[in-house]
């Protein structure tokens, strides 16, 4: 039986185990399949045809109906946007192109398919299949387009398979390089994780930060749009990169010619501005940089001044999650007088998140007692998302805030984003709510 105890937002006991990751689908490590799947999932009209047998389609159950309420992955009437060739283990090693084919003009010939990323499992890919050449060779038979992304090796996770799609978008694209207008802006590389109000909502924080430098932004890779939105990017006269997608923007800034810029994923107040440097400094706008940063803290910082120091200063945070939002959330658990002991990122070394003075591990394994060590002992609230290692067996003995890919605990219905000054406002809003239910204030 479950002890009683104070409710989080999420509607799980404070103290208690989250919604369980063994009956719910939570991946037991995250592969680049999922980063794939995401990045199908932001593009309505887009769909995935997977070379590989069926276990293919249920990984799809990690995204749609579980992080994502408002996936359209999956559909009642069997029309997935998930497909599989179905191939077992002895017909892979035949040739099965015209299978490949088939199957892509099936998906093809569906009214609302404008798009056919075809990929595959690591069994099928090692055989050398060049599934490029079959994309290629049907071109003239579709009324879409199709296009292969690169089978993640071995090695790959999900970061890796959701840049890699989006790379495969901007190679897919017919783009016109005298398109470009001045004073216009494209974001490359924004995780679309879900298509929830929290991820719209971080996608129309990007464009209002943006217009505060005057900018009109014209696209955001993704952020929900159809495939044939996809191809406004051509009308930016600077294309921002994001760390999710580095490479899809370098290539579509080579194919249009607009000016590229690197900015900082603008989680947190730091990297907000710094996000907001990188863009005016390559667009002659520093002073109306200045100036938005100013107006924006001074909306914003009165706010705290009294949860700051009542509820958060001198606790412990630890956070499991993704390295790209790990340097944002130091930033923010310093703003507000957090110490934070550990960090756990679901990605592979090469994605960074290396700190001096933090003891920080990445891929975590299934079951690990230095894993659950390091996200409650001595903690006073855990930010992750959600691991394999939150069993039925075990019971949180700390409250948790559920935040990133995957998230079961925690959906959003209104427009509440992360990113920029209002994403900020609303992170340390949910963090209070995690801290002020442990502590029974109601």
């Amino acid at each position: 039986m479950r002890k009683a105890g104070a409710k989080t937002e999420t509607g799980a006991e404070a103290g208690g185990a989250p919604p369980t990751a063994r009956g719910h689908g939570t991946p037991t490590n995250f592969p680049s399949m999922l980063g794939v799947y995401l990045a199908v999932n932001a593009v309505p009209d887009a769909y995935a045809l997977v070379d590989g047998p069926d276990c293919s389609l249920y990984k799809a159950h990690f995204i749609h109906g579980r992080h994502d309420w408002e996936s359209t992955l999956l559909r009642v009437d069997g029309r997935h946007r998930v497909a599989f060739t179905n191939v077992c283990a002895r017909g892979v090693v035949k040739p099965h192109d015209e299978e490949l084919a088939a199957a892509v003009l099936r998906l093809d010939a569906l009214p609302d398919c404008a798009a056919v990323l075809l990929t595959a499992l690591p069994m099928c890919s090692i055989t050398g299949v060049d599934y490029g050449r079959v994309t290629r060779a049907l071109a003239p038979r579709l009324k879409g387009t199709a296009l292969d992304v690169p089978p993640g090796s071995l090695m790959g996770d999900w970061l890796d398979g959701y840049a890699q799609t989006l790379t495969a978008l901007a190679k897919s694209l017919r783009l016109e390089p005298r398109r470009t207008r001045p004073g216009t802006v494209a974001v490359v590389g924004h995780l679309m994780d879900r298509n929830e109000a929290d991820r719209r909502a971080d996608a129309a924080e990007l464009r209002r930060l943006l217009a505060g430098l005057g900018l009109e932004c014209v696209s955001v890779w993704l952020s929900g749009r159809p495939y044939a939105e996809l191809r406004r990017v051509e009308e930016a006269e600077t294309v921002v990169s994001l760390p999710y997608a580095r490479g899809a923007a370098r290539l579509i800034a080579e194919r249009t010619g607009a000016r590229l810029v690197e900015a900082p994923l603008p989680f947190g107040l730091p990297r907000t501005r710094a996000f907001l440097d990188a863009v005016a400094a390559a667009t002659g706008r520093a002073v109306r940089a200045a100036a938005f940063d100013a107006a924006e803290l001074k909306r914003v910082l009165p706010r705290l001044r009294w949860v700051f120091p009542h509820l958060f200063v001198g606790k412990r945070v630890a956070y499991a999650g993704d390295p790209h939002l790990l340097g944002g959330f130091l930033d923010i658990a310093a703003d507000a007088g957090l110490e934070t002991t550990a960090a756990i990122l679901t990605a592979r070394r090469a994605h960074g998140g290396a700190v001096e003075g933090l003891t920080v591990l990445h891929e975590p394994p299934e079951e690990d007692s230095v894993t659950t060590r390091l996200l409650t002992e001595g903690v006073d609230l855990l930010v992750s998302c959600h691991l394999r290692i939150y069993s039925t067996e075990w019971r949180l003995p700390v409250p948790m805030m559920t935040f990133g890919f995957p998230s079961y605990g925690h959906h959003a219905f209104f427009e509440r984003p992360t990113l920029g000054y209002d994403g900020y406002l609303g992170f340390v809003d949910r963090m209070a709510g995690a801290l002020s239910a442990e502590r029974g204030v109601s």
